[in-house]
């Protein structure tokens, strides 16, 4: 397997969601100059095409946008003056394409396929075409190439697309999968990989299914054969769940994702046989095939989103006082508290909790926690970029030096929607000038916003990244033979 590929078709396209979740959500004064500032665009497709048997392939890739501001009068691209596409590759387009390019409405993302037939005359080892996307002024902004290459045999396993699904915290919804081989040959047993972000689960309730260590997932085992030709489900006596948690915050988009390979194909280790039941796939659709070989990796996975409406979290300010004579130096530990019922939005629901501290006069700053910066005079912003469950704390510290009495600064925390009450968002910080004695600092203990996290969709590899890195590094090399 070529794990830039699976990434390329899984990881990618979450992040790259995430990304502009998470940046639309953020703030104003929270964009640190993350996005850039003039439109930019990536192309997300394969890097190489097996077309088996002499069938043809449609491949489907996408278009993300993302800056400052938004992209306008994109357009793909195949091949160019200098390198044009092989007419030995089949190549067709959508209607919607002309000879300047296939145009395209994009916001965040677009979605767009084509389909390669290869002729007699591809070469063996294939011919190599240049796709591009464009502005509408003709500058290129991302640019990638597809080698289209032809088998006599093997398998081709395909995903189906998964809708997105809307589930309620503590509820439970179906996952169809759907499984598709459209090469020429027989794949003896298929293996399933589900994962999920943090506050999904699929519960794994049946003997042909475990739970996987290095991902919020699943694997299960069939021993069903799909010759080519064929599509089989899952068995509708045998359905499987993807679970949110009581306290999911919402509402929030999670992101899950599915692989589907043959057996022979990836190196699992065998479920523990210790529930009842198991799950069952049951044939859509039957055809005819023999032995054993994934030629196009890239098709058998998607991602799809599960929605969680409202689910609330009250952001309590927790503020603190400097105590002490003039001259002493004192921490304070400030922050917020969360009192439920559902845990804080973090970055993979598009959100980071922020917290802006205004230091009293009376104080002169020395240090400051890791998590905020300067926004000001005497102004800081901190980011929590945790999920807080219900009743745990995030709190980031500042040391500073007495230097006299002075009127309160403040703590406010910004919530965002998912805080249904701004009473408690505000809290002080105060200064307590004592006139001898060393004194106290004022504060809590710190337990800080955990250094596991990265702002921004960044995060969003928790998903894509374990799902692609673990079945990529369990799956045995693959090299096409005639």
């Amino acid at each position: 397997m070529r794990l830039h590929t699976l990434l390329g078709r899984v990881a990618l396209p979450v992040v790259l969601t995430a990304l502009a979740t998470t940046g639309a959500a953020l703030p104003a004064h929270a964009g640190p100059g993350d996005l850039p500032a003039q439109p930019e665009a990536m192309l997300v497709l394969p890097d190489r095409v097996v077309a088996v048997g002499g069938k043809s392939k449609t491949i489907e890739f996408s278009v993300f946008s993302f800056g400052a501001k938004p992209a306008e009068g994109l357009s793909v691209k195949f091949g160019s003056a200098t390198h044009p596409v092989p007419a030995s590759v089949g190549l067709t387009l959508p209607k919607s394409c002309t000879d300047t390019g296939c145009p395209l409405e994009v916001s965040e993302e677009a979605k767009l396929s084509f389909t390669v037939s290869p002729t007699a005359a591809l070469p063996k080892l294939g011919e190599t075409f240049e796709v591009s996307v464009q502005d509408a002024a003709g500058v290129q902004l991302d640019r990638t190439h597809v080698t289209v290459i032809s088998a006599k045999s093997g398998v081709d396993l395909e995903m189906k697309k998964i809708d997105d699904l809307e589930v309620a915290p503590g509820k439970s919804a179906t996952v169809p999968v759907v499984i598709h081989n459209s090469g020429t040959e027989v794949a003896k047993g298929v293996g399933v990989v589900l994962a999920g972000s943090p506050f999904l689960e699929f519960p794994a309730k049946y003997s042909n299914c475990s739970k996987v260590d290095d991902l919020f997932g699943i694997v299960c085992m069939f021993n069903d054969t799909i010759a080519a030709g064929q599509t089989f489900t899952l068995a509708d006596r045998t359905p499987l769940k993807i679970k949110v948690a009581a306290d999911a915050p919402g509402p929030a988009d999670y992101f899950a994702g599915a692989y589907a390979g043959s057996l022979d194909d990836l190196d699992l280790d065998a479920p523990a046989a210790d529930q009842a039941g198991q799950l069952s796939l049951e044939p859509v659709m039957q055809a005819q095939g023999v032995a054993p070989k994934e030629l196009n990796d890239w098709d058998n996975a998607r991602t799809f989103v599960v929605k969680v409406p409202d689910n609330p979290a009250d952001n309590v300010a927790i503020g603190g006082t400097f105590t002490g004579p003039s001259g002493a130096t004192r921490t304070v530990k400030v922050g917020l508290r969360n009192d439920g019922p559902a845990a804080t939005n973090g970055p993979l629901q598009g959100w980071v909790t922020l917290v802006d501290v205004t230091v009293p006069k009376g104080v002169k700053v020395t240090k400051v926690d890791p998590y905020c910066e300067a926004d000001g005079d005497r102004k800081y912003v901190c980011v929590s970029v945790q999920n807080v469950r219900k009743g745990e704390r995030a709190l980031f510290s500042f040391t500073a030096t007495i230097v006299g009495a002075s009127d309160p600064g403040s703590v406010k925390v910004n919530g965002g929607k998912q805080d249904p009450q701004a009473s408690n968002d505000t809290a002080e910080l105060a200064v307590e000038l004592e006139t001898g004695g060393e004194g106290g600092g004022g504060g809590l203990p710190v337990t800080g916003a955990p250094g596991g996290w990265i702002v921004g969709g960044g995060s969003a590899l928790l998903l894509a990244g374990a799902i692609a890195l673990w079945t990529a590094r369990r799956r045995r090399i693959i090299t096409l033979a005639e």
